[in-house]
């Protein structure tokens, strides 16, 4: 576990969001694993992912950028979908400065190529086509008109099926 397939150990940094929201969107993503026979996973926000950096660089790297910024108020908006597996159903985070902030200090900190971002929540890793997707849009909701709060960023073990993706670390933005 935590090994790709050429053998290098591969990691993500993550926003998650707290409690109650985490607790809705954690059952909506269990509900739709189930049903679609599809991985289950933590609902969260990837800063940054795919990293390949040997862990004890990378922990204090995190550690480093986590004290600079501060907790943001996080807007969850519409359900969407694209036709790539880890946005095969998802929610828009509408973008912030500070957490576009965020991201572009954990890229540069870890030397990490600059790409587009669209921040999301993911509901469901499954390809299914799109008349299905929508569908499930129509179920669960086209809107998550939801707020929170991270305090934390993490450091995620991402190899692998995303059951078997793990915590590392967690620490705590600058507060």
């Amino acid at each position: 576990m935590g090994k790709s397939a050429n053998g290098n150990e591969k990691f993500a940094l993550w926003l998650k969001p707290d409690n109650e929201v985490y607790d809705v969107l954690n059952r909506i993503i269990n509900s739709l694993s189930r049903e679609y026979d599809a991985p289950r996973f933590e609902p969260h926000i990837t800063v940054a992912g795919d990293i390949s950096i040997p862990l004890t660089g990378l922990k204090e790297a995190v550690s480093e950028v986590a004290a600079k910024i501060e907790p943001m108020t996080l807007y969850l908006t519409e359900t969407d979908y694209r036709d790539t597996l880890y946005q095969s159903l998802f929610i828009h985070v509408a973008p912030n400065d500070a957490l576009l902030l965020l991201r572009e200090q954990c890229l540069s900190e870890l030397g990490l190529e600059h790409k587009p971002y669209m921040p999301h929540i993911s509901l469901l890793y499954k390809e299914i086509d799109n008349d299905e997707k929508k569908k499930i849009v129509d179920r669960v909701g086209k809107r998550f008109d939801l707020v929170f709060i991270p305090d934390k960023l993490y450091l995620m073990r991402t190899a692998g099926e995303p059951e078997d993706w793990e915590e590392v670390m967690s620490v705590p933005l600058n507060s």
